[in-house]
């Protein structure tokens, strides 16, 4: 039994070993590869950062060692004396320089690029805070610093709007004097504006100014008040007139600007709230009138004062067509320094149009319509912004669209059919719209008119009960007979007045009936006798509001 285990313990046992071999055979190459990958990367580590590591431990080590030496020798040094101490110092500089010269050299290449790279970053910033600019030079002083030379016209004319009130065109053309121009590179943060610089103009001239408040209105300067609210309150008191609804604000169809800043303390310009006041309440610019002289018309007044013929008409509605010499003629009315406005919202309905969708049906002839289904209009709430001026609406704006009711679009089916096939048969059309009613039968035998006849007599060799069709699209009203001499008809309602007949058809024949609608060129009964009639035939009739009249006028054969 010993030597039974033994012997299967040896066969395992090599049984183990083997498979460990085979194991380490199919494993020797993934595991190389990674081994090897990992030996470089440990080495890579140890050159670049172990080594690093190590030297510098190496080098503080020796450094400190150094340091209490120094300091030892430079503290010996000193008490003996002032020149011993700096020759000691020279020595240890040198000896730090011989032994540290790889340090040295990396940290002046590691460190004067880096400086360098930050004093172009502080030059770049410090230069992105300057630019190019004019030096506005007025009487030997700098007033301001701009970008281009329309800043300063825009100042200046606003300057002398201010100065000149008042003044003529002589007086206004000497208000200020011309400056010079510099180009120069200051901080941003000296640029100025147009009103900057406007007041600074104002403030370098001869003026004795003031800070106020200015109105404008529309952008033209009408006067300076030294209190704002008092300015405010003459505008603010003309609103207060208005009759305005629930809902509804008042306000000025120009716009009223007050604008703070530099200006002359003088009669012209400086106004108080009463004399502001009376001038709102006058005109700005009275009527103005044109005789007329020989040789004028509605054209050439119209022309020479920059108004249509329709205008000019307007603002004189007694003239009539013709100018007398010596009429008086409104050319101008006169306007007022502000107009009061009254704005309001108002909510409206409005419809909206459906649209119609076609489609093609084979079994309607080619030029029919058929409506399938009725198109029905929408609804859309509308809200709407309205300016009006003295009671009379000046203009209006829509603010927002609600859609209560989508429209229903109509369906409508048009016909293609061009032959006589499904009781239907093609034909052309007269200018009226009308087709010939007997396909295949085109001899008039009696016309319309010939001793009192009423219609077309229509046949041909062998009519009897050839087709009749529908000379037009319509609505049935009689089919069948009514008892009287047109024996077995059909009449046929086209809309606006127009009516046709269709007589003498073969009995149990029409294929319609009263109320329905059918298309030109369906069939609807056939040729024959019935009646008061002396052979097969159809008797045609065109009937407009209640009278026949010549059929030929409606269809052509």
């Amino acid at each position: 039994m010993i030597r039974a285990i033994t012997y299967y313990g040896l066969r395992v046992q090599w049984h183990g070993r083997h498979l460990l071999h085979r194991c380490s055979r199919i494993l020797r190459g993934p595991v190389l590869y990674l081994f090897s990958w990992l030996y470089v990367l440990f080495a890579a580590l140890d050159f670049f950062f172990a080594r690093s590591a190590r030297g510098f431990r190496g080098e503080w080590k020796y450094l400190r060692a150094e340091m209490h030496s120094v300091s030892d020798n430079l503290h010996a040094a000193w008490k003996k004396s002032t020149g011993t101490w700096f020759s000691v110092l020279l020595h240890y500089v040198a000896k730090a320089f011989r032994r540290h010269r790889r340090m040295f050299k990396a940290a002046a290449n590691t460190i004067l690029p880096l400086l360098m790279a930050v004093v172009l970053v502080m030059e770049i910033h410090q230069w992105q805070s300057f630019t190019y600019a004019l030096r506005v030079i007025y009487d030997g002083e700098t007033i301001g610093y701009i970008a281009n030379e329309s800043v300063y016209l825009q100042a200046r004319n606003r300057a002398i709007e201010k100065l000149s009130v008042g003044m003529d065109d002589n007086e206004r053309a000497d208000v200020l004097n011309a400056p010079k121009f510099e180009l120069s590179l200051i901080p941003i943060n000296k640029m100025v504006d147009t009103s900057m610089l406007s007041d600074n103009l104002i403030r370098a001239s001869d003026a004795n100014i003031t800070n106020a408040c200015g109105v404008f209105i529309d952008g033209e300067f009408l006067c300076a008040v030294k209190n704002e609210n008092d300015a405010r309150s003459v505008f603010n008191a003309i609103l207060e007139t208005q009759d305005t609804e629930t809902g509804a604000t008042a306000g000025f169809l120009e716009s009223v600007d007050y604008v703070q800043g530099l200006y002359p303390d003088n009669e012209n310009t400086m106004w108080d709230a009463q004399k502001l006041e009376t001038k709102l309440a006058g005109d700005k610019r009275p009527a103005q009138y044109y005789t007329a002289q020989p040789g004028d018309s509605f054209s050439k007044i119209a022309s020479d004062n920059h108004l249509t013929i329709s205008e000019l008409k307007a603002l004189n509605p007694e003239l009539g067509d013709t100018i007398l010499v010596g009429s008086t003629l409104l050319v101008a009315k006169a306007s007022r320094y502000v107009t009061p406005k009254i704005v309001r919202t108002e909510v409206r309905t409005e419809e909206i149009d459906f649209k119609t969708e076609t489609s093609y049906n084979s079994k309607l002839f080619s030029g029919d319509r058929r409506i399938v289904r009725q198109g029905q209009k929408g609804v859309d709430k509308v809200t709407i912004r309205i300016t009006t001026v003295n009671g009379v609406a000046y203009d209006w704006e829509e603010i927002d669209r609600v859609t209560v009711t989508a429209p229903i679009n109509e369906k409508v089916e048009v016909g293609t059919s061009k032959s006589g096939s499904a009781g239907y048969y093609g034909g052309s059309y007269s200018t009226r719209g009308f087709m010939w009613p007997a396909p295949t039968a085109r001899m008039i035998s009696q016309y319309f008119g010939h001793n009192g006849h009423r219609g077309l007599d229509i046949t041909t060799g062998g009519a009897y009960g050839r087709p009749i069709v529908a000379a037009a699209s319509g609505v049935v009203e009689i089919a069948g007979s009514t008892g009287n001499s047109y024996g077995q008809q059909v009449l046929i309602n086209h809309g606006n007045g127009v009516k046709t007949r269709y007589a003498h058809c073969v009995t149990g024949s029409i294929r319609v009936r009263p109320g329905q609608r059918v298309t030109a060129g369906q069939q609807i009964a056939s040729i024959g006798s019935t009646g008061n009639s002396t052979g097969p035939h159809l008797h045609f009739e065109v009937i407009v509001n209640g009278s026949v009249t010549n059929p030929l006028n409606y269809v052509s054969r």
